[in-house]
């Protein structure tokens, strides 16, 4: 009986990752085909990585040198990202988005009634609910977060004269200019837009991580 119950339990937890996967490549697919993400949210993409991002960021520089222009990159990092996602606020990101409604009512069910426990020296703690995040290490996880931040960037980019630049968590703005202090004053201008985006839908930008750069081929 102990044997049949393991392979009870191995085989639903193999379809839950067959169903996970599977809405994984759904929520990817849905905004891209519709154009809904911005050409700078490179992270949860198909053909997108991390060195998409690079090269993006290296190809608006050569741009801007052609010009004569000074370009310069604001980097932000959202801080404790995963756990600050509040679950109304990204159903309600996904229905602005049009996502299909059952994907939408999946991602409900997945967010709800999930409990968090520790363990410490062998003991294990009582657990307890958890009504915000979305759970570190699962596959539709990041794709759920950049969901909730997608519309960062076009609120930036609406506002101020820059261009935006994401991989999941990390942000990029670039902005160009004659003169180092009107490459400078954008920045500032991004800083505050984006503080402001994010402080609406309570995150928050780790200061500690937060830097800036100039590419000048003076």
């Amino acid at each position: 009986m102990k044997l049949k119950s393991y392979r009870t339990i191995s085989l639903l937890s193999s379809m839950g990752i067959v169903v996970v996967e599977v809405v994984a490549e759904l929520l990817s697919d849905q905004p891209e085909k519709r154009a809904l993400l911005s050409d700078g949210q490179c992270g949860c993409r198909r053909k997108r990585s991390a060195i998409d991002a690079a090269a993006i960021m290296v190809d608006r520089a050569h741009s801007a040198w052609k010009e004569d222009n000074i370009v310069g990159i604001l980097q932000m990092d959202i801080k404790a990202a995963f756990p600050s996602v509040a679950r109304g606020r990204l159903i309600h990101a996904m229905k602005a988005m049009w996502i299909d409604g059952d994907l939408i009512r999946w991602t409900e069910s997945f967010l709800s009634e999930r409990t968090v426990g520790m363990v410490s020296e062998g003991n294990v703690l009582q657990s307890h609910s958890v009504e915000a995040g979305v759970p570190q290490g699962s596959p539709v996880s990041p794709i759920l977060f950049a969901r909730y931040t997608a519309g960062l960037i076009n609120w930036v980019e609406v506002r101020v004269h820059a261009e935006g630049l994401s991989f999941i968590n990390d942000l990029g703005l670039v902005a160009t200019g004659k003169a180092v202090n009107q490459v400078v004053k954008k920045l500032e201008a991004c800083a505050v837009e984006s503080i402001e985006w994010a402080t609406r839908r309570d995150l928050q930008f780790d200061t500690a991580k937060t830097e800036a750069a100039l590419f000048t081929l003076r």
